[in-house]
């Protein structure tokens, strides 16, 4: 920048008021091109993914998230939009159990009245359980439309995060197979007017749950592109010598039936009745552990990526509250920044 004091060009290292202007006489970058090209200034993330002193300002598509009226419509507001602006899309902690209470009543899909479980040992360490925690699981619980493209997705997935992931057409279909059966079910139709209705998200929801959860991005050590929020939490990963993620009951099963997993036991759970559970357990995948770890259980993929969104959308990076079958109890988002964009980092319930 040239000072009129100093008559000179200053040099900047920070991204005080810089965030999406591109000046390549500067030694760092404040736009979201920076992120690809790794020249962001060492505090771009704390400035420009923040409203402070930012709200009510014009919208610029190079800024990595927004702070004016027209975030919420776009679904891209810095996760402090509503705390430091006052923004519009806020709801109640009551307005998000009664939704959550009314999509599990939704859920047509669940299958938690065909399943049987045993819980074995309560404890967090330690293998409590000697036998399996999916006693039963008739073929009838996975033959569902909804169920069955979530299994046909689950295993696209390498469980290493340092390898980068590679979607072929016949997954891609996949995906697009997915994502139409679940949009077309009445959950995610109350979700997508909850939404609306309370200024969280306007778009194309569709759009955005193919972004937010399936755009891939780097969590490991290597920068390779071996991770998304639909891996993180309906498969799992490998990340430095521990499980990360894995929050999903069908691929748990599916782990159990194959050798690859093993349960050691829960420390809590929330009973659903005829509709399942909510787990919270640890367990062993692929010789690794997982110490502890939490998933809805015979739930439909539908509701959980409904719950996972609105909380993301609505509640991000903090506890959700949630209500089902009269219990309250929590779901945690976790926000992750990449090229610009804030997608899944995490999502799972949290008892």
């Amino acid at each position: 920048m040239f000072t009129v004091a100093s008559g000179r060009w200053v040099y900047s290292q920070s991204c005080v008021g810089r965030c999406g202007n591109k000046d390549t006489a500067q030694p760092c970058q404040c736009n979201s091109a920076c992120e690809t090209y790794g020249d962001c200034c060492s505090d771009y993330s704390d400035i420009c993914y923040s409203c402070q002193d930012r709200c009510s300002e014009s919208y610029l598509y190079s800024k990595p998230c927004q702070c004016n009226d027209e975030c919420s419509s776009h679904g891209n507001c810095c996760t402090d939009y509503d705390s430091v602006c006052a923004g519009g899309g806020s709801v109640t902690d009551a307005q998000l159990r009664e939704l959550t209470e009314a999509l599990l009543a939704a859920d047509v899909n669940n299958v938690g009245i065909l399943l049987t479980v045993d819980r074995q040992g309560e404890g967090t360490s330690g293998d409590l359980a000697p036998g399996p925690y999916f006693v039963n699981v008739p073929p009838e619980a996975l033959s569902g439309a909804t169920i069955a493209a979530l299994i046909a997705l689950q295993d696209n997935y390498i469980p290493d995060v340092n390898e980068a992931e590679v979607e072929d057409p016949g997954e891609s279909e996949e995906l697009e197979v997915f994502l139409d059966a679940i949009m077309a079910t009445e959950i995610m139709a109350l979700a997508e007017s909850f939404l609306i209705e309370n200024a969280i998200y306007t778009g194309n929801l569709r759009e955005k749950i193919k972004e937010i959860w399936f755009d891939p991005y780097s969590r490991g050590s290597t920068g390779a592109e071996g991770s998304s929020g639909f891996e993180h939490s309906f498969v799992g990963e490998i990340k430095n010598g521990e499980v990360s993620g894995f929050h999903n009951w069908v691929h748990f099963y599916h782990e159990e039936q194959d050798g690859t997993l093993n349960y050691e036991g829960w420390s809590n759970y929330v009973d659903l009745g005829d509709k399942g559970e909510v787990l919270e357990d640890h367990f062993e995948w692929l010789g690794y552990p997982k110490p502890i770890g939490g998933m809805f259980v015979g739930t439909s993929p539908e509701l959980e990526l409904a719950v996972y969104t609105v909380c993301f959308l609505a509640r991000p990076d903090s506890l959700c509250p949630v209500q089902m079958n009269g219990v309250q109890f929590g779901v945690q988002t976790w926000t992750l920044k990449y090229s610009g964009k804030v997608l899944v980092g995490s999502a799972y319930p949290d008892i």
